[in-house]
């Protein structure tokens, strides 16, 4: 028992483990991947407003030469030749100013950073220029080529908001405060899941692979426990009930050895029959078991006969009408008496349903036998005024060695072998069976049998 609570244990925890990896792995692939495509939608946003301005914005001609430069800014003078500090306010001259220029050459490499870095200068302040159809359109052939297949919308905006997994935002100018142009974009979580939907579905498929497994594995651990259990209880129930007829037969056995009793004929010959039935009973529970390992292994065979089963039914009542506290009445409807069936498979069946309503009866019993046919199959009722069968344990009925208990006893003797017993006959003759039962209301037992 410690052992098989250490295997379950660390098997849950392993199980558990590798669940929670899964699930994170899911969750991170997803974190990245929406990361990754925001990433890739807000460049192609900036690409997209950058080729607008480049194409809309006009620079100065001088980034057009073969030596590209720009004429900034040397000094600034007054009439009187001095010079004013580029940061001050000009107006405060109180006369005309003249500026002096001279030129900045360009890296050829740097070009259209600097461009770009001349028209966002004059965007910042001439928002009103924006075309937001034009940015549109060239936003969506970057989204093209990055396959991006996704709805959005562009506006343009005063304040920008932080982007979140719905919107983006590029701003127009070099400063923070200037207007930024800002898509929104739908159906987001649907695509991502599209672009993943490989490694996601075999995350999904390890994660349900490694609960399955657990499942089945906790499955296999209690149906193990469960066949112990009934292995135990076999055992047990066995033990008793061959202590019974042992005990019968060393009494008799001792009567007529030890105390004379062989001289006396009619004892002799009470104790001999005694001794017979308990004999012939343990020979048939010994058949009983056998006959079932025999047909598990295939080596014991269906034999088909035409039987007539009304007589063949009738004969195995009567076998059982022996006390008169039991009532079992037969009735037959049969459009032909004449069924090829195995006659000693239906014997088998019949025996141990009648012995069985006949064990769990309440006081007296009354037990009903009816069989009936129609043009496809024949069918065999056995219904008993019994203490009935439990929702719980109805399932449960025909496992081998299974019994139903009351407390720590049994209410009756046996080996849990007889429905099981029942159950393997029925198969082998490709019959069906059906149980409806109810605590306190007796158990009717229905088989059909093809034609």
């Amino acid at each position: 028992m410690k052992n098989q609570f250490k295997i379950i244990l660390i098997t849950s925890i392993t199980a558990c483990s590798i669940l929670l990896f899964q699930l994170f792995w899911v969750y991170r692939t997803y974190e990245e991947s929406r990361e990754n495509f925001q990433g890739k939608v807000k460049n192609a946003l900036q690409r997209s407003v950058d080729l607008f301005f480049l194409e809309k914005v006009r620079t100065p001609m001088s980034l057009s030469n073969a030596d590209p430069y720009l004429s900034i800014v040397s000094e600034v003078t007054d009439e009187k030749k001095e010079k004013i500090n580029l940061k001050g306010d000009f107006s405060k001259s109180g006369g005309p100013i003249k500026i002096g220029m001279q030129p900045l050459k360009i890296d050829t490499s740097n070009l259209e950073n600097v461009r770009l870095f001349l028209v966002k200068l004059i965007a910042s302040s001439n928002k009103q220029n924006i075309d937001l159809k034009l940015v549109s359109d060239d936003f969506r052939k970057e989204l093209d080529k990055e396959k991006i297949f996704i709805d959005y919308k562009l506006s343009l905006k005063k304040n920008a908001v932080a982007d979140s997994k719905e919107v983006v935002s590029v701003p127009l100018g070099t400063s923070e405060k200037n207007w930024v142009i800002e898509a929104r974009l739908f159906k987001t979580g649907k695509f991502l899941i599209s672009k993943n939907i490989i490694p996601f579905s075999i995350s999904i498929i390890l994660v349900i692979l490694t609960g399955g497994s657990l499942w089945y594995l906790g499955l296999i651990i209690y149906r193990q426990k469960q066949l112990d259990y009934k292995k135990n209880n076999f055992i047990s129930n066995i033990t008793h009930e061959l202590r019974t007829p042992i005990s019968i037969l060393k009494s008799t056995n001792e009567a007529l050895l030890q105390f004379g009793e062989a001289s006396n004929p009619e004892k002799t010959n009470r104790y001999l029959k005694i001794n017979a039935d308990v004999l012939n009973k343990l020979d048939y529970n010994i058949d009983r078991l056998l006959d079932i390992t025999r047909y598990e292994l295939g080596v014991k065979y269906v034999n088909l006969t035409d039987v007539n089963i009304e007589e063949l039914i009738k004969s195995i009542v009567d076998k059982f009408q022996v006390n008169d506290s039991n009532q079992i009445s037969f009735s037959a409807e049969l459009e032909n008496e004449i069924i090829r069936t195995d006659k000693d498979m239906i014997e088998g069946i019949l025996t141990n349903l009648i012995d069985n309503a006949l064990k769990y009866s309440i006081n007296s019993a009354e037990i009903t036998v009816k069989v009936l046919s129609s043009s496809k199959y024949w069918q065999l009722e056995v219904q008993d005024n019994g203490s009935g069968i439990s929702e719980e344990n109805l399932p449960l009925i025909f496992d081998k060695f299974y019994r139903i208990t009351s407390g720590d006893l049994h209410d009756v003797k046996g080996y849990g072998i007889g429905l099981s017993y029942v159950k393997e006959l029925v198969s082998l003759l490709s019959g069906e069976i059906i149980v409806n039962s109810h605590l306190g209301s007796g158990t009717t037992f229905i088989i059909k049998f093809p034609l």
